[in-house]
């Protein structure tokens, strides 16, 4: 408005009125804008779902919602210290004898002596074995036919690389997530054994083809699941942005990839369409469209909204509500520490009272702005504990579904350290090898066995159970 003041000084009082609404209402809109964009730089990871590589530097510490104990940190006094123990006798044993006496000079040979002092030094051995099967032809003396010895399975070349080796080169590929020329310069520094890439990559496309029938296993138990955890995450591939969709349990992971983020990729995982479990998942809009599934949602961020909202407002309903989860988070590990295998119905009421009550403080702190086109932070937050009342405290009243949906974030984890430390994916067979690969290794971590045992079982073909182990092809 730009008015000198002899300008202002000759309008109506009704016109000055009307100035001066439109500056506050100006004003008001203006110091909206104000909070906002405040709001946005005090974001981080620990009050919202930004991730932590996102922070940037100078970013906060990671608020955790655990109270200080007061003790120091480490072992406590009384607590039972746990070291290195062997878990099988000793290859060699050495004897260290004193041969002169250290004061006097005497011989000390053929002298009686006893052990001091026992140490167990455990190192490892590089062993590069390199086997050659010849397939020998006998004729039969009756009728002359040649008869062929068995070869194994793997021998199907002149020159092949045994099951160990490929098994160690998927797991540094995959589980330690070792870019594939440090793969080739180690096994050439270690082993005396260079691979190209271009070999690793078959190393891996071979592993995940041979896996097929322990993923249909894995897939299946999947369905039959109370309870699974759902998440995604993005990779590269070839400069163009993928997904990696998994879905997860205590017993296993089950990794898919695909083009798309949202129904179309959850649909391609061949798991969610067909699910009636309770499926645990932060408010990504697509798991909602699975209506033959029973909801739950991660608390865990939750908090963190309700964080950011305590930090960047004077509202108080997003403190008590966040206070209230964790009361019923401690209110359920006591009844599961007790053996029930419920809330007491006096719980579940209060607690219901509480919920209420707080939502109806957050009514007169975040009032509903009919007049704007988009609703504050604050608000869309408070209508989504309005509108998923039951989702958001299943965890109370369902004890088999978990406070959060860490598991899926700890299985997907892997995969950003592929993404970030390794470098991209050239192609979509390579994501496709790097998703089956982390499903059996996952599950195997899961299931208590031995990664490198299970890699060795699928490359051999003697495996054909996760979750059976025992169950082993005949000969």
């Amino acid at each position: 408005m730009n008015m000198n003041r002899n300008e202002m000084m000759a309008l109506s009082k009704e016109q000055l009125v009307e100035i001066v609404l439109a500056l506050g209402e100006q004003v008001k809109n203006l110091a909206t804008r104000v909070v906002e964009l405040e709001g946005q730089l005090n974001t981080n990871s620990g009050n919202s779902g930004k991730p932590p590589s996102g922070d940037g530097p100078g970013a906060p510490a990671t608020k955790t919602g655990r109270e200080r104990s007061g003790k120091s940190p480490g072992g406590q006094r009384g607590h039972e210290g746990k070291g290195l123990v062997l878990s099988r006798e000793p290859d060699e044993t050495v004897e260290h004898r004193a041969l002169v006496c250290e004061k006097c000079g005497a011989t000390l040979v053929g002298c009686e002596c006893e052990c001091a002092r026992t140490s167990n030094v455990i190192d490892i051995e590089v062993l590069v074995r390199i086997v050659r099967h010849r397939q020998m032809g006998t004729v039969c003396p009756e009728c002359g036919h040649v008869n062929m010895g068995e070869m194994p399975l793997e021998a199907n070349h002149s020159m092949v690389y045994g099951s160990g080796l490929r098994s160690f080169v998927v797991l540094l590929s995959n589980y330690a997530c070792v870019g594939m020329k440090k793969i080739s310069e180690l096994l050439g520094d270690v082993f005396g054994v260079p691979i190209s890439g271009g070999t690793i990559a078959n190393m891996n496309a071979g592993f995940a083809e041979r896996s097929a029938r322990l993923l249909g296993e894995v897939k299946a138990r999947a369905l039959a699941a109370a309870v699974l955890n759902l998440d995604e995450t993005s990779m590269s591939v070839n400069g163009a942005n993928h997904w990696l969709h998994t879905t997860s349990s205590p017993e296993l992971t089950y990794m898919t990839p695909h083009r798309k983020r949202g129904k179309e990729g959850t649909d391609a995982s061949g798991v969610l369409p067909l699910y009636t479990g309770v499926a645990v998942h932060d408010f990504w809009a697509a798991y909602f469209g699975y209506d033959q599934s029973v909801h739950a949602v991660c608390c865990a961020h939750l908090l963190r909204e309700l964080r950011w909202v305590t930090e960047n407002t004077a509202q108080t309903w997003a403190a008590a509500m966040a206070t209230l989860l964790i009361k019923m988070k401690l209110a359920k590990e006591d009844c599961i520490a007790q053996g029930l295998t419920s809330l007491p119905e006096h719980l579940v009421e209060g607690f219901s009272k509480q919920y209420a009550e707080i939502l109806a403080l957050g009514e007169t702190e975040a009032p509903r702005n009919e007049a704007a086109r988009k609703q504050s932070k604050p608000r869309n937050l408070l209508e989504r504990f309005i509108a998923y009342h039951g989702e958001i405290t299943r965890f109370a009243s369902n004890f088999a579904v978990p406070f959060s949906n860490n598991l899926a974030e700890r299985d997907i984890r892997n995969a950003k350290v592929k993404d970030k430390v390794s470098g991209a994916f050239r192609s979509d067979s390579g994501i496709d090898a790097f998703a089956r690969i982390s499903s059996v290794v996952s599950t195997a971590k899961k299931q208590g066995l031995s990664v490198f045992d299970t890699l060795m079982g699928v490359f051999s073909g003697s495996l054909l159970s996760l979750f059976n182990p025992d169950t082993l092809a005949t000969e």
